[in-house]
């Protein structure tokens, strides 16, 4: 039986969570996700150590269920963005608003700025380079193409332009064209 509270308009254990998951983000942003501990998150949402574990499971679940909330809002941004365009036009915009989304999910940044190595972050031929190429267009097979857009963004993500229109013009003119993608 699911336990009910009114004064919290609904399900304990959902606040629960939620009150652990915006501990974790805060010390994210404070500490790194790296540097940010099950004991830490646990203090700060004003919680045991082991109602951490019972309502998250450990710290890399935690940090998994935040990460893949903030790359499908990344992937929901770019689908909603390319919807409608195809070629050069779909993977200067999916670029651009990736590296947008990256920039304004402060975990997901967070989580990039703590990557050792490009490795942790490219994943494999199913990791996110794949996906980068189903949003972008670029599906020539055999290619770096994946890999060459993901850098691209992270580029921008560490580096922005002085506004979009400049970032736009750059991808448009320096990375999409190493894409073989129509105009």
């Amino acid at each position: 039986m699911t336990q009910e509270d009114w004064l919290i308009d609904g399900r304990r254990r959902d606040a629960a969570v939620r009150r652990v998951h915006r501990a974790a983000r805060e010390l994210f942003l404070e500490r790194g996700v790296e540097r940010t501990t099950a004991d830490a998150v646990a203090r700060r949402a004003g919680c045991s150590r082991a109602t951490f574990y019972r309502l998250v499971g450990n710290r890399a679940a935690l940090v998994d269920a935040l990460l893949t909330a903030g790359a499908a809002s990344v992937v929901a941004q770019v689908e909603a963005a390319t919807a409608g365009l195809t070629g050069a036009a779909r993977a200067t915009e999916a670029i651009v608003t990736a590296a947008e989304a990256i920039r304004a999910d402060a975990v997901v940044a967070a989580w990039l700025r703590d990557r050792a190595s490009l490795d942790d972050v490219l994943g494999g031929p199913e990791g996110i380079t794949a996906l980068a190429r189903t949003l972008t267009g670029a599906a020539r097979p055999g290619t770096a193409d994946g890999e060459w857009i993901v850098r691209s963004v992270l580029a921008l993500v560490a580096m922005p332009g002085r506004d979009g229109a400049v970032e736009r013009e750059l991808v448009a003119s320096y990375v999409v064209p190493g894409l073989g993608l129509p105009g």
